[in-house]
């Protein structure tokens, strides 16, 4: 409940460049599905055909039919994966590359997609595939300077094989316990030297360490004996953003690592620093602006040519011609170009956010019905029972170096820019042209939250700049909230953030004074129209520290509004969340007439037995959630005697 958490590297991936002219896909490569059946069954007949182009085709069919969800099921249903795997190691080069490329595309739609992959033995040919090129030095690419220094065919098939094994690692502990005993980790190192195998394997590879090093044990040994690999990336000369996402992917690996990070921490944190000082606002301004005067490919793919004049080519002239028209725009490179810039800043703050997280953070709850303490005292074992959610001591809870190392490095800065939206102007053109880039936008912003946020929870508030400075971004994380938040991963790290930045000030209520009824009906609204059970609870959490802040009034209206939300509450988490927030509220004060003015007492027994009810219901659903919401539960039914006590010989005040 609250408490800082290392996080998943969180990746964003994109589609490799189309193989093939969709309307000319369904002209040519599906013609013959009318008298095949469906189209899948076209594709399997395709595979299975002796002549190379005809495997070609179907490759490229598939690639693109199953972009859709109309032909999944079908798919599924199919032997189509399986028989397209086996062609990974087919003799002809040509056939190799478009099997690779098409499974690297179905590999990216989903997760159970990937799952499913490997049930149908994908890896076996996969890693038969990638075991046939050589770390030694005896192949490298090679880059054609007239073709936007684009590599080989057999380069590109090792690239796409890696992508897909990245892809693949990333949804299945299957996949990465294959790739443990693959014997590539040692290999995978050696592709890191991107002046010998290109930034493009180089940035591949370290994505795909990236995954398979992150809680794998399995990994640490191999990987410290490359220590000194790895850490000379994090000196590389950054000259665009693409050796800048190497160099962090690099610096996330090396965290991974206990050994390595140990050892070269500051060096990581140095790395993290040096990353989010890039002006993002400015390469997306930049980017947005000319985004507008990009032509669309769909019209150029549309335009009708003579045919006649290709007549004369060879099969090369042809094959070049088509790589020449394929080639990305100066948009479309800008656009990969800023996307790393994102990508690498997410990084660094997630490699910062595990570097202040410890398994400390994860302690398991204790049992308050063993403290001994009498019925009376009851309600004051709530502050104890908040340590399990979130509430902060004025204590360091991350090692002298680190807290010095982000304070020097000024990160907590760096990290609130990285989290600010943008200018509206912007957003707005790359809602309409540029989905993409904004989707690792919003990971960045989320993730530069989810960083601040662990920060919260283990510095103090003078190491966060002091009271008012979190005063102000909590109302400046308000402002951006209420002004209609469109991602939903967005607006539960900005709700976290909220709540961890408000526990830092239960001492400051003087911060609170100007805070009036209408600013406290803008939170009461958002947790009514909210349907996300992690928001409602950051939502709740916050009510419940305002009830300890805010003058009588206001916390009456907070208090009738938890107990009138928890009557509703269908999770029984968030009802606890809900029940444990307001339960905090009476810690340092009794507050007698609005226990006796909300009847209290009758409606908190009715509460008991309905989390009790609903604890039964779902117990197997809560998981690592449910002795937390017992302690809740136990700690209710002592606040329900609490409050008979306290109300026992109250005398309201009678009106005149």
């Amino acid at each position: 409940m609250g408490k800082a958490r290392k996080v998943k590297f969180h990746r964003h991936k994109t589609n490799p460049t189309g193989l093939v002219d969709v309307n000319e896909l369904i002209d040519q490569g599906l013609a013959g599905s009318a008298k095949s059946g469906t189209p899948i069954e076209a594709i399997v007949e395709q595979l299975e055909a002796v002549v190379t182009e005809e495997k070609i085709c179907g490759l490229q069919s598939l690639a693109t039919i199953c972009q859709g969800e109309i032909n999944m099921s079908e798919l599924v249903d199919s032997n189509v994966i399986r028989i397209a795997s086996s062609l990974l190691v087919d003799p002809d080069p040509s056939v190799r590359h478009a099997t690779a490329g098409a499974l690297r595309n179905l590999s990216v739609i989903s997760v159970e997609l990937s799952e499913f992959m490997v049930d149908q033995d994908v890896l076996t040919p996969l890693l038969a595939l990638l075991n046939r090129y050589p770390s030694n030095g005896s192949w490298t690419p090679t880059f054609d300077k007239n073709l936007q220094d684009q590599m080989d065919e057999h380069s590109d098939t090792f690239l796409q094989g890696v992508n897909l094994l990245w892809n693949l690692c990333e949804s299945t502990s299957d996949a990465l316990n294959a790739f443990n005993q693959s014997q590539l980790l040692v290999p995978f190192v050696s592709f890191l030297n991107h002046s010998v195998y290109g930034l493009e394997i180089a940035i591949a590879v370290a994505q795909c360490l990236l995954v398979v090093s992150e809680d794998n044990t399995s990994s640490w040994g191999v990987l410290a004996n490359q220590g000194s690999e790895l850490t000379s990336l994090l000196n590389i000369d950054v000259v665009d953003n693409a050796s800048m996402m190497l160099r962090a992917l690099a610096a996330g690996i090396i965290g991974n690592v206990p050994v390595l990070l140990s050892s070269y921490t500051n060096q990581i944190l140095s790395c993290v620093s040096k990353t989010l000082e890039a002006n993002h606002r400015t390469a997306l301004g930049n980017l947005t602006s000319m985004l507008p005067l990009e032509p669309q490919k769909d019209v150029v793919d549309l335009e009708v040519t003579d045919d006649v004049a290709f007549d004369d080519e060879t099969e090369a002239q042809s094959y070049q011609r088509r790589r020449k028209a394929d080639l990305p725009s100066d948009g479309e490179l800008e656009v990969r170009n800023v996307g790393r810039l994102l990508q690498a800043q997410r990084i660094a703050s997630e490699i910062l956010t595990n570097i202040c997280s410890s398994e400390d953070d994860w302690q398991s709850e204790g049992n308050n019905d063993a403290n001994g303490d009498s019925d009376a005292e009851s309600v004051y074992d709530y502050d104890t029972a908040n340590e399990l959610n979130g509430s902060v001591e004025n204590t360091e809870k991350i090692s002298v170096e680190i807290l010095e190392a982000i304070k020097s490095l000024a990160l907590v800065e760096k990290l609130w820019q990285k989290a600010q939206p943008l200018a509206e102007n912007v957003y707005q053109i790359l809602v309409e042209s540029e989905k993409g880039t904004l989707k690792k936008l919003d990971a960045l912003r989320t993730s530069a939250m989810l960083c601040l946020h662990n920060l919260c929870n283990n510095i103090t508030t003078e190491d966060l700049g002091g009271p008012s400075a979190l005063y102000n971004v909590w109302i400046d994380l308000g402002q951006q909230v209420f002004q209609g938040q469109r991602n939903l991963k967005l607006l539960e790290a900005s709700t976290s953030l909220m709540r961890a930045a408000l526990e830092h000030l239960r001492k400051s209520p003087e911060l609170f004074r100007q805070m009036t009824d209408n600013d406290l009906q803008l939170m009461l609204s958002g947790v009514v129209g909210c349907e996300d059970a992690e928001i409602r609870a950051n939502w709740l959490r916050m009510l419940g520290i305002l009830g300890c802040l805010l003058p009588e009034p206001l916390v009456k209206l907070i208090i009738d509004f938890v107990l009138n939300t928890c009557a509703n509450e269908a999770d029984v988490w968030v009802l606890a969340e809900a029940l444990d927030a307001m339960m905090d509220i009476f810690a340092d004060n009794d507050w007698h007439a609005i226990m006796y003015e909300l009847g209290m007492v009758a409606k908190c027994k009715q509460l008991d037995r309905v989390i009790r009810e609903k604890m039964k219901r779902d117990k197997r659903q809560l998981g690592d959630r449910f002795p937390a919401v017992s302690t809740v539960r136990t700690n209710l039914g002592r606040f329900c005697k609490y409050l008979e006590m306290e109300l026992k010989d109250y005398k309201p005040q009678m009106e005149s």
